[in-house]
């Protein structure tokens, strides 16, 4: 795993994603692929955990927690790439998460089974984030959480 995390983040956001406004602060987290891919998931969630603590957005956290590893367990069982790419960065009005695994199938979303052991992330996802997609080549997925959900008019 490498993880390049400056403070001052040069990076544009996907270009399909409604995100608003310049990025302020990111991270970039390559994760190889190994016999540790179960790890994965597990391994994101903290990593994304101690930066939405670092940049004070904890109230964020358990949203975050529950999209980083869905993206990410998605990625590991459906990708392609020897590498799986998280993105996570801030804007002044948004929290976002992309992951890319190199694959050129397109996410979709599978009819609900009650007994179905799996196929419940991107329902998960489109119940969570405010906002989320896949690049047109399928490659990454990409979700949002505005940073004033939940925060009432005027404060």
């Amino acid at each position: 795993m490498s993880i390049a995390a400056p403070l001052l983040y040069e990076h544009s956001h996907a270009a399909d994603s409604p995100v608003r406004g310049p990025i302020i602060a990111g991270a970039d987290i390559s994760l190889l692929r190994s016999e540790q891919d179960i790890q994965r998931p597990g391994q994101m969630r903290r990593i994304a955990t101690a930066y939405l603590r670092l940049w004070k957005l904890d109230d964020l956290a358990d949203a975050a927690r529950v999209l980083v590893s869905e993206l990410v367990t998605n990625a590991f069982q459906h990708g392609a790439g020897e590498v799986v790419d998280v993105r996570l960065y801030v804007t002044a009005a948004d929290f976002c998460i992309e992951v890319d695994d190199g694959s050129p199938w397109i996410p979709r979303r599978y009819a609900d089974e009650p007994l179905a052991q799996g196929g419940r992330g991107l329902f998960l996802v489109d119940g969570l984030a405010d906002a989320w997609g896949v690049t047109e080549d399928g490659a990454r997925v990409w979700c949002l959480l505005r940073r004033d959900h939940g925060t009432p008019e005027g404060q």
